[in-house]
């Protein structure tokens, strides 16, 4: 049997270019450093934007690579592996999907692709809510000087 996904809905107040860009291209500025392989060197976050492009978190000059995207289409939806908390050798699977609202943008968030006996894994991912918190609140509000 394989183990359900992990996902969140979130609402923003947001037009659905600046949702997608928010997710991609400041990803270092909202994930918690707390979060990365360790916070006390965790310099940012970057996604490669085409397919097959890395997922790398930097701490100093040393780069890890946390997975590939493997589904880009601006501004609506976005997939890529990520190894973080993963057995060696195996990765699970982030989807990012975002549409239009009547308030903004609808984003559906979903990390899956479990591999089976993954349950002690899949548990220890419970912090979402926080880390996905920090994307919508820079999303919301990208230029809080203005």
């Amino acid at each position: 049997m394989s183990l359900a996904p992990i996902v969140h809905e979130l609402r923003l107040a947001c037009p659905v270019e600046v949702a997608f860009d928010t997710y991609v291209d400041r990803i270092g500025e909202w994930w918690p450093p707390g979060y990365a392989d360790d916070a006390r060197s965790f310099t940012g976050l970057v996604v490669e934007p085409v397919v097959g492009g890395r997922v790398v978190a930097s701490h100093g000059a040393d780069e890890r690579v946390w997975g590939r995207v493997t589904l880009w289409e601006r501004a609506t939806h976005l997939a890529h592996t990520f190894t973080p908390g993963q057995p060696p050798g195996r990765a699970s699977l982030v989807r990012v999907d975002l549409r239009p609202s009547a308030t903004g943008t609808a984003v559906r968030f979903e990390h899956g692709g479990w591999a089976p006996g993954s349950e002690r894994v899949r548990s220890r991912f419970t912090g979402w809510p926080r880390i996905l918190s920090r994307y919508a609140h820079l999303a919301e509000h990208p230029d809080p000087e203005k």
